[in-house]
């Protein structure tokens, strides 16, 4: 909730317990973009009149586009700093020449360098998504009273992944500030009893089924067996961690099939049709690369080659470019600020995943609710209110909500989370992209993008077109 929005993701270390979020690591540097660091002084907590400690909050404005009367295009930052959104959102920039349009790319309290008491502090209570709403109100409204040409102008809130939920949210919340909002990949329905917990897992075995083959998807759901079979013999865990190319060896067959079902998961999250740079460089159309170089075993009934022919298909793309000297499982995986957004789930950001190896190719994990508070519990002394963001963020019920593009891929896991069916919001525009993986329509446009990502883009630009001009005709 991904990273990976992306990007989102989990990591099995903690299986089942955490979501941590993926992001692509960025292809240029922020150099390249033509905008202003600033920070803006906002409260700690703005629904107490008993406590006015503030804290510098980060964001970037451009103006290089922006023209007399143009709109306000921000951008709801996510759990990082917010300078890699700033790079992977080239939809933003594209479509603030298209508007003549300010940018603004706010960062999220309690990432980055947004920190009210320090980067260290136990003070967590304030990390929620309505305090983040706040805080993204009042830089608007601060705007809009200090820079002469952003007064009174509309604003359109564009995010991606839990970035894309706030967009939604700030709409919900604000209609008096915001005239629409762009929810690319917005999991607004992860939450428990929202939807099926096995969801990300069964559209990821659909991802591998489609873009790679029925073949591939059978070989990997029968992987998990083969390696804790081997890890148990004798020095199997030596054997696997060779085969794999591991950094450290191994000493249980769990962590590494952890590490390879999360894998997977990145692989469908981030299945792009040209090359990225997701936790290493990767190829265009990463997943049927995989498949295409994932061998028949020379014997089915024999867990080592089986081992081998997969080991083969993920060192393919895990080191893709070849420079990769070794694996580590147990290091930098390419998460956002995995700490803090552990803390966010273990309060309202609670997001049940769970898999059967039935429906889906990846070995069996239940959701246990209980075992997920414990553990939210023990590490940071925290009880997770399961049922809150249902109350606080309108649940499924969104016949109220107006002037929101919902648009998730067909290749995206994070899609089981998010808005479908367009009678599910009767006002708000739902967009379902065919060969899209997560967010892609928010991303920079590419000549090997499908026809469908580019048709959704001009879906969304002539749905902000629509709301600046219903805004113009209010004022």
């Amino acid at each position: 909730m991904d990273h990976i929005w992306i990007v989102l993701l989990w990591l099995s270390s903690c299986s089942c317990l955490y979501p941590t979020r993926f992001l692509e690591r960025p292809v240029k540097g922020p150099s390249e973009l033509k905008y202003e660091t600033l920070y803006f002084d906002t409260l700690v907590d703005h629904f107490s009149f008993a406590d006015n400690y503030t804290f510098h909050m980060k964001y970037l404005l451009s103006m290089s586009s922006h023209k007399p009367g143009g709109p306000i295009l921000f951008y709801t930052g996510n759990e990082g700093a917010i300078e890699t959104f700033a790079v992977n959102s080239g939809f933003v920039w594209e479509a603030a020449i298209e508007f003549n349009a300010a940018v603004v790319f706010a960062e999220h309290r309690y990432y980055g360098s947004s920190m009210p008491f320090g980067s260290n502090s136990t003070k967590v209570g304030y990390l929620t998504a309505e305090q983040a709403l706040a805080d993204y109100a009042l830089l608007i409204r601060n705007l809009s009273a200090t820079n002469e040409a952003l007064r009174d102008v509309p604003v359109i809130a564009i995010g991606g992944s839990y970035g894309g939920m706030l967009a939604a949210w700030f709409r919900y919340k604000y209609p008096n500030l915001i005239a629409g909002s762009i929810a690319s990949s917005a999991p607004i329905w992860m939450f428990p009893g929202m939807s099926d917990c096995n969801g990300f897992y069964k559209v990821a075995t659909d991802v591998f089924r489609k873009s790679g083959s029925e073949n591939c998807k059978t070989k990997l759901a029968a992987l998990w067996n083969n390696i804790i079979q081997v890890a148990k013999g004798p020095s199997g865990t030596k054997l696997l961690s060779v085969i794999f190319q591991l950094c450290d060896p191994l000493t249980d067959g769990q962590t590494l099939v952890d590490y390879l079902v999360d894998y997977l998961g990145i692989l469908a999250m981030i299945n792009y049709p040209y090359e990225a740079s997701f936790i290493g460089a990767l190829p265009a159309w990463p997943v049927k690369y995989f498949c295409e170089n994932y061998p028949d075993a020379l014997s089915v009934d024999d867990p080592l080659d089986n081992i081998r022919v997969a080991a083969s298909a993920f060192l393919s793309v895990m080191n893709y470019t070849g420079d990769r000297l070794c694996i580590n499982v147990n290091g930098d995986t390419g998460a956002l600020d995995t700490k803090n957004w552990e803390i966010q789930t273990c309060m309202e950001m609670t997001n049940p995943m769970c898999s059967n190896g039935i429906s889906d190719m990846f070995p069996p994990n239940d959701w246990d609710p209980d075992a997920y508070s414990d553990k939210c519990f023990r590490n940071y002394g925290l009880r997770p209110r399961m049922n809150w963001s249902e109350v606080q963020f309108w649940g499924k019920n969104l016949k109220a909500a107006s002037n929101i593009v919902f648009s998730n891929g067909d290749l995206d896991p994070w899609s089981s989370f998010g808005v479908l069916d367009a009678s599910s919001a009767p006002n708000c525009d739902v967009i379902v992209i065919p060969n899209s993986a997560h967010h892609l329509d928010l991303r920079a446009a590419h000549e090997n993008d499908p026809p469908e990502v580019i048709d959704a883009r001009k879906k969304e630009r002539a749905a902000m077109s629509n709301w600046i001009k219903q805004w113009r005709a209010k004022t």
